[in-house]
């Protein structure tokens, strides 16, 4: 059996990706302009192409604290915005674009995208939706495996806390995040599989999957949360891209104590099944914070709110300052009701049209007057 070595990391070690959409600014579509635009920003790592001409995914460096993150990644925008403005773009949150005609994106010229589009066909185009995926930091595979499965109930939180994509093609779905809908029908899309328990196991997984042809690299396992063994992360790959940045980077610091949380106290290997834990994903992906959660220990349904809350006061046990921040944000953010999906029913609902919505959508992703946020 071939060796796949997991690079240890600082537990609660920090990074985000962000996939923003790209959008024209004459009439708020989206733009095939990102390699344009990548291209003038001095091969600067952390902005990078993605599987569409119409994504900049931005890449923060590994961080303690999701504060300073923060402050990372707005830099980083305004840097892309500053440049895409001169070719006439800007940039935006969200999970979807509002009206995005899957058949009229252009995949991005790469060995490895065309590879993807060759054995997706029309799915990868399909799949230009927009989301945040999360690293934290763990010691081993052994724990990056446990992490993929222990995290597996706290999903529908981080479904519900970030949910942007309402609308597909100008059409209300009726769901506070529609992106899943692209992306559930690649085949290696889903969760780990409950026999791999461990990092042995793993490698096993990757080199018969491999043997089969079934995948021809770990880059195309595309589980909801997985192991990242060259950065010694687990990656949560579950959330829409938020509408603004700073909400973004609370998630982060959320799935931070969510983790050591977990390597603390651990939690049995059994897992509730597949039909419970779908339908706790579609109930998140439906109704936002006004779904049901089903407590697989207690055996009831309770609002998801309060499953988060619950969460939420459980991490405040033990917290320093920052995490306190960081959980007394998403508190008044849950409490509150509206998601970022709710906000952008409310602006379709008020009559603006899809121009101002995006012009709105770019000034809650950097607003003209940038807010720097302290914990103290």
């Amino acid at each position: 059996m071939n060796d796949i070595p997991f690079r240890s990391s600082a537990t609660r070690s920090l990074g985000i990706e962000l996939e923003l959409q790209l959008i024209n600014l004459a009439d708020g579509h989206l733009s095939d302009k990102s390699l344009e635009i990548i291209s003038l920003c001095n091969d600067d790592p952390h902005i990078k192409k993605e599987l569409t001409l119409s994504t900049i995914e931005l890449n923060s460096s590994v961080h303690d604290s999701p504060f300073p993150l923060y402050e990372e990644i707005n830099a980083l925008a305004r840097k892309v915005a500053t440049i895409a403005k001169e070719k006439q773009c800007g940039l935006c949150g969200g999970g979807r674009h509002f009206s995005n005609i899957w058949k009229n994106q252009t995949i991005t010229p790469t060995k490895r995208y065309a590879e993807l589009h060759q054995q997706q066909g029309f799915l990868a185009k399909l799949s230009c939706v927009f989301g945040q995926h999360i690293h934290v930091g763990v010691g081993s595979g052994d724990e990056a495996i446990y992490l993929c499965h222990a995290l597996i109930p706290y999903l529908p939180h981080f479904i519900a806390l970030s949910a942007s994509s309402p609308y597909y093609q100008s059409e209300d779905t009726g769901f506070a995040s529609s992106r899943f809908s692209a992306l559930n029908s690649f085949h290696t899309f889903g969760l780990i599989e409950r026999d791999i328990d461990n990092w042995e196991k793993f490698i096993g997984y990757v080199e018969e999957c491999t043997e089969l042809e079934v995948i021809h690299s770990q880059k195309d396992i595309y589980w909801e949360v997985r192991p990242k063994p060259e950065l010694g992360t687990i990656e949560i790959r579950v959330c829409d891209t938020p509408l603004t940045l700073f909400h973004a980077a609370m998630l982060g610091g959320y799935a931070q104590l969510l983790v050591k949380y977990l390597l603390k106290n651990r939690v049995s290997g059994a897992q509730a099944r597949n039909a419970v834990t779908q339908t706790n994903a579609f109930q998140a992906q439906r109704y936002g914070f006004e779904a049901q959660y089903i407590d697989i220990t207690k055996r009831v349904r309770i609002p998801l709110s309060a499953h988060i809350q619950h969460m939420f006061d459980t991490l405040e046990n033990g917290a320093n300052i920052e995490d306190r921040k960081v959980l007394s944000y998403l508190s008044a953010y849950v409490k509150q009701g509206i998601n970022d999906a709710t906000r952008l029913r409310e602006k379709v609902q008020s009559g603006m049209s899809e121009v101002e919505v995006a012009r709105d959508l770019m000034e809650m992703l950097l607003p003209s007057a940038h807010i720097t946020h302290s914990p103290s």
